[in-house]
């Protein structure tokens, strides 16, 4: 009788073992980021560039985007954020290439393209940054959910501050809203996800 118990509790961790692992298999890869279900079209913004060039999101199919809005002067989340986008680019090795970290100031009073560019290369050179006139730009800002809004009161070394959203998107090889983070979430974490991306060819 114990011989028999024995048995078919080892034939029950069998099958919840194989069914386990059909489910796993079945939920796909196990992402870290905020995932979008499904994929949504990414706003296909056209902004300045340092060179006076306009940059259009679609200019980068094939690549996985990182997207982040904010402003030269911002006294700490922005400098954190691309400082972690700069481990992710580390951390991805040769294919550094094949992702494209985009930054979208949200200061357009006082950020010119050229001082975006000055302002992030100095994490990356190969980071982009973009400005715009307001019109464009809003167009942006709405389309990604961004809040903005400047306040002269408080005092920082720039003599102002601008109080924005700090969410990070990430933009899949076909263009589409992939994934999301909230600020501070690990350049590990974010690599993983890009990893996995990259690795199973995710919106080729």
């Amino acid at each position: 009788m114990e011989r028999k118990f024995i048995w078919v509790t080892v034939i029950i961790m069998v099958v919840l073992a194989g069914a386990t692992t059909i489910l796993l298999l079945t939920q796909g890869p196990s992402y870290r980021g905020v995932l979008y279900e499904p994929p949504l079209p990414a706003y296909d913004f056209s902004l300045t560039a340092a060179d006076g060039e306009t940059v259009a999101l679609h200019d980068f199919r094939g690549q996985v985007v990182l997207l982040y809005f904010g402003y030269t002067s911002c006294p700490d989340v922005c400098p954190t954020t691309l400082a972690e986008f700069r481990q992710v680019q580390a951390g991805l090795g040769v294919d550094a290439g094949r992702v494209q970290v985009i930054f979208i100031t949200v200061d357009p009073e006082r950020d010119t393209a050229e001082r975006i560019q000055n302002y992030i290369s100095a994490f990356d050179p190969s980071f982009i940054g973009l400005g715009g006139d307001l019109p464009a730009l809003e167009a942006a800002w709405q389309a990604y959910g961004v809040f903005r809004e400047v306040d002269e009161t408080t005092v920082t070394a720039a003599g102002y501050l601008v109080t924005h959203s700090t969410r990070s998107y990430l933009v899949a090889p076909d263009g589409k809203l992939f994934l999301s983070y909230s600020y501070g979430t690990p350049a590990d974490d974010i690599l993983h996800d890009i990893s996995l991306i990259l690795e199973k060819g995710i919106g080729k």
